[in-house]
């Protein structure tokens, strides 16, 4: 792994990286650094780290990195896109670098774009699918990795069509209190009620509330990327009645059974799934029934 330290008047020199409309990009600078002694990279430079006032973030975050720099079978995944590099600030660490992917394309932004078709969509979804089921295949003892963070925004889609996951720096590998930074799990209400209601280890949170991460809560922020892909719209924060009364019109427009019973099994005790080799059993003339506006004026809701 390798370790760089700037000056701040170096960093302040670096170029951003584009990032495209509408891309979630709250926590780092994403910088570009391109020089012949050292590997091209993206360097991300934490924003709320300037005066190191996480430490404590900067601390966990950084016992992942260095865990996925030690020899570990997640390292023979290619579509994990692993942090290869700690980067100081005026000697103070700030963020990771990590290998520089050309001509790439955010998933998240390919996801909500309405003029691109359903049915490019899904193969891009399909192969989120196998990222998943690749990671959750590993057989790892200790140091499990969980995405944690799995957002349609932290994978990237390169130059040959092939989907990445990135932003792996915010992975939960079973060691202490999770970052409570989860775009699907931060404050979820209807995860939290579900604890509450079922005596099941599906889902657990720690003393202090937050979700700790595991293969269903990862498949659950899957089940609710696809379901936004269908929709057009963000389910995760519909009330229960409203979900499965979404879940109901889908059936009713013919979806596989087997796709609707992946996305009703989120808030039952039981395990959850990934609907990966369903996708393509969509009909993709459906596409305008699929949007959420459209449930709403059927349903009158």
């Amino acid at each position: 792994m390798h370790i760089k330290n700037f000056r701040m008047r170096e960093i302040r020199k670096l170029k951003e990286l584009q990032i495209e409309s509408g891309v979630l990009n709250t926590e780092a600078l994403m910088l570009v650094l391109k020089r012949k002694s050292f590997p091209d990279k993206v360097v991300r430079v934490f924003k709320y780290l300037d005066a190191q006032e996480d430490p404590n973030v900067m601390a966990k975050k950084l016992y992942v990195v260095t865990a996925l720099n030690t020899p570990n079978p997640y390292q023979e995944i290619e579509e994990l896109v692993i942090p290869d590099s700690i980067i100081y600030v005026d000697n103070l660490i700030a963020g990771f670098g990590v290998p520089l992917i050309e001509n790439h394309k955010n998933f998240g932004a390919i996801i909500q774009n309405p003029n691109i078709p359903l049915k490019e969509k899904i193969p891009y979804l399909q192969q989120l699918g196998n990222i998943i089921d690749k990671v959750q295949r590993v057989d790892a003892s200790k140091n499990r990795f969980q995405f944690g963070d799995l957002n349609e925004f932290n994978f990237i889609i390169d130059g040959n069509d092939k989907v990445k996951a990135i932003d792996l720096d915010s992975a939960y590998l079973g060691v202490g209190e999770p970052l409570d930074m989860a775009y699907y799990l931060l404050r979820n209400d209807y995860i939290t009620n579900f604890i509450k209601k079922h005596n099941s280890n599906k889902y657990k949170v720690t003393d202090s509330g937050i979700i700790i991460p595991n293969d269903d809560t990862d498949l659950y922020c899957y089940n609710m990327i696809v379901l936004k892909a269908l929709s057009k719209e963000n389910i995760y924060k519909q009330d229960i009645n409203t979900y499965y009364q979404y879940l109901e019109y889908l059936r009713l427009l013919g979806l596989p059974s087997d796709l609707i019973e992946s996305f009703n099994n989120i808030y039952i005790p039981k395990e959850n799934s990934n609907p990966k080799d369903i996708l393509d059993q969509i009909d993709p003339s459906l596409e305008e029934k699929l949007d959420f506006k459209e449930f709403i004026k059927t349903f009158k809701i």
